[in-house]
């Protein structure tokens, strides 16, 4: 038997990478840069590796912890806009729905005043 196929690598399925939350990630760069715990205790406590532990810890010191993990100032600012832009619509929507009733009642009260809106108020001619 060979090695590789020993372990199980190319026989079981592919694995597939994890993806983890950026709050998951702030916490544990903030947990390994604050120093109580080592590098090793940090990771193994929360199920990842040394190395990327570091490597979270190294991206929140280079880049900064604003938007290290999370989305980038581009994404918030298209984000704000479109829910500008919904909230817009939607009190356009509003404020046709309330134009269309009043319309409707305007136009009821005239066939039952045998109003006629077209007809000149005073009757020239």
């Amino acid at each position: 038997m060979c090695r590789k196929a020993r372990k199980g690598f190319g026989i079981m399925g592919k694995t597939t990478r994890r993806k983890y939350d950026p709050k998951f990630k702030m916490r544990v760069a903030l947990e390994v840069y604050k120093g109580e715990k080592t590098l090793s205790q940090v990771a193994s406590e929360n199920g990842i590796a040394p190395s990327l532990a570091a490597e979270w810890r190294d991206q929140l010191l280079d880049e900064g912890a604003t938007d290290v993990f999370g989305k980038t100032k581009q994404e918030r600012e298209r984000k704000a806009r479109e829910e500008a832009a919904a909230k817009e619509h939607d009190e356009l929507l509003r404020t046709i729905g309330q134009l269309t009733v009043e319309r409707d009642f305007l136009q009821r009260f005239c066939d039952e005043c045998g109003y006629d809106p077209g007809e000149v108020p005073g009757g020239r001619g």
